[in-house]
């Protein structure tokens, strides 16, 4: 049981990553409605939950942080095709802001890949702000077609969440994860510092 457990985050993780292709096969026919809600409330208490479980039976690990990053990546993207799919308007609409969160999308692995060897796992307040927003934004747009405003505040989000995580790693000397926001990201160059100054010569 108790190895059953520590697998579960991983398994919570992998299952959100199995729900993407499915996003695509419910708006087939150029409609989502009540089981493509489903499958977003799905997701994102599998995102809630994989990183409670992990932190509480101590498998919290910077590989499967990544892991969990990466499939985020790749269920939200899904899910942005499948807006483009069956309401390509409103996606128009805030063409703008999403050239901008798009090309912060590519430059921060990029830079982060450049600077650390490998992606940044941050999982900033500003990032799951922006998730719940996602969520939010999709489900009322693509399960009842209320769209406007909330695809927009979205955006935005995405876009102020992809500024603090690339000033985050500005900041930091070294690769880590799970840094909360600018100000603990801060804090861990402070210590830093702190260290190497205090280090025998």
């Amino acid at each position: 049981m108790n190895r059953l457990v520590r697998r579960l985050p991983f398994v919570l993780t992998t299952l959100r990553l199995a729900l993407a292709p499915v996003l695509l096969w419910i708006v087939r026919d150029g409609t989502a409605g009540l089981p493509y809600v489903a499958i977003i409330l799905a997701a994102f208490v599998s995102d809630i939950f994989d990183g409670v479980i992990a932190r509480k039976v101590g498998v919290s690990t910077a590989g499967l942080r990544r892991y969990d990053s990466r499939t985020d990546l790749i269920f939200y993207a899904t899910a942005a095709w499948t807006l483009w799919l069956v309401h390509p308007e409103e996606v128009r609409q805030v063409a703008p802001l999403l050239a901008v969160l798009i090309a912060l999308e590519l430059v921060r692995p990029a830079f982060d890949i450049a600077k650390f060897g490998k992606q940044s796992s941050y999982h900033s307040y500003s990032a799951k702000t922006f998730g719940v927003a996602v969520a939010l934004a999709l489900i009322l747009l693509m399960g009842f077609g209320i769209g406007g405003i909330f695809i927009t505040i979205a955006v935005i989000l995405g876009i102020v969440a992809d500024i603090e995580g690339l000033t985050m790693s500005l900041m930091l000397a070294e690769w880590t994860h799970d840094v909360k926001s600018v100000f603990h990201a801060r804090k861990l160059r402070s210590r830093g510092s702190l260290a190497a100054e205090n280090a025998p010569l």
